[in-house]
């Protein structure tokens, strides 16, 4: 017997992009007030935590396909590449742990997208 698709397939892809727009949108967005000669002093503790929490819903997002569909390896790349944003956020910045962490959670949410389509 099939079954009932979620109603929040959607919701690992959204928290994956809004976790990017975050950190790549709000760098974009000060830089832009920047060139116009706006200066804003951004807390980067909230703007790291708001990245972060993005990522951590995103697994959220992650476990609700696995309830759906059965299939792990979604939520182990997710968690791989949370916990890389989640490093570069608050060990050591490193740019390439930071970029690896969002593919990893990009590939993950279209993996999680495809399988709950397919089924």
């Amino acid at each position: 017997m099939p079954q009932k698709p979620l109603r929040f397939g959607w919701f690992a892809g959204v928290a994956t992009v809004l976790s990017v727009v975050a950190c790549y949108g709000s760098l974009v967005f000060i830089s832009a007030l920047g060139a116009l000669g706006i200066a804003i002093h951004l807390n980067e503790t909230l703007w790291a935590g708001a990245i972060v929490l993005f990522a951590i819903l995103a697994l959220f997002g992650f476990v609700l396909g696995l309830k759906q569909h059965k299939v792990f390896w979604p939520i182990v790349l997710g968690i791989a590449g949370t916990l890389a944003i989640i490093f570069a956020m608050y060990v050591r910045y490193d740019r390439l742990v930071e970029i690896t962490g969002f593919v990893l959670l990009f590939l993950a949410a279209i993996w999680d997208w495809r399988i709950r389509q397919s089924r």
